[in-house]
């Protein structure tokens, strides 16, 4: 079992950023069974920690019972997990009115020696730094990326769409997820990483590519990340896992797993809660 999960070394980072009176993000390193996660709350009163937390108990439970190598039954193996952690979400929120209609995206990655296997539900991010190529492997579960796919918005990209961060699929929200699920090598140097939307949504692929280029290391990588998106004006909560497969961005062989939580932005008074995000809803 410990071979299979050689050659890899991670760090994870996550900010409240500039305006939310909490943050609602929540990730998971599991170096020891090449498992990652990340998840990104939605709900009133606090509901959207509660989602995203026990979301990823539940996946973390079912994920360290993963013992194939074969890559199909990886991947029905995960995608089995992703619904269970789905259910049991969903269960929790028709049972309590504090919790009703609470619910998270989901991003994770199962790391082999030979594979990743990675799947997604909403609208956090996974991406591979290839040969100083940056690439997004997934599509976002959104109204704006349904609208995009049609090729209406190719000439305007720039015009404001009214239901931006409206996202389509979320865990806890109905009686199935419904994961993307897909499969990828993975090449020595090879720097996969998670992130959730208040990244995204502000730092254009090029920005995170040049800054990943130009980092000495993933922990200095992921500061440089958050502080462009906060300079740009990114208020929601950020978080960032990164993974990388032997030598890369300015490190040794070996796995050197590195865990932070920040939320050392400004809590201004009066912010409301998360319960107000209809934008987060799934349609």
């Amino acid at each position: 079992m410990a071979d299979r999960f050689m050659g890899f070394k991670s760090f994870g980072l996550s900010d409240i950023g500039l305006s939310r009176p909490n943050n609602e993000d929540v990730w998971v390193s599991l170096p020891e069974i090449g498992f990652f996660a990340l998840a990104d709350g939605m709900g009133g009163h606090q509901a959207g920690e509660v989602a995203a937390k026990e979301a990823l108990d539940s996946l973390c439970l079912s994920a360290k019972e993963i013992k194939s190598s074969d890559c199909v039954e990886l991947i029905i193996e995960l995608k089995h997990a992703i619904e269970k952690a789905n259910q049991w979400v969903y269960r929790l929120g028709r049972e309590s009115d504090s919790l009703n209609g609470m619910g998270t995206t989901l991003c994770c990655m199962l790391w082999t020696s030979e594979i990743i296997v990675y799947a997604h539900v909403g609208d956090s991010r996974i991406y591979r730094l290839r040969d100083q190529k940056l690439e997004l492997l997934t599509r976002d579960h959104s109204l704006l990326a349904k609208w995009l796919s049609t090729g209406k918005l190719a000439e305007e990209c720039e015009t404001p769409f009214p239901y931006k961060n409206v996202i389509t699929r979320a865990i806890g929200t109905a009686m199935r997820a419904n994961p993307e699920i897909a499969v990828s090598s993975h090449h020595p140097g090879d720097l996969y990483f998670l992130c959730t939307d208040g990244l995204s949504d502000v730092l254009t692929l090029e920005e995170m590519e040049q800054i990943l280029v130009r980092s000495s290391d993933l922990e200095s990588a992921a500061k440089r990340l958050i502080q462009k998106a906060k300079i740009k004006g990114s208020s929601d909560n950020m978080t960032i896992l990164m993974i990388q497969s032997e030598i890369g961005i300015g490190e040794s062989n070996g796995t050197d797993l590195s865990r932070q939580q920040r939320d050392d932005g400004p809590r201004p008074e009066g912010i409301q809660g998360d319960a107000s995000r209809p934008e987060r809803t799934p349609g």
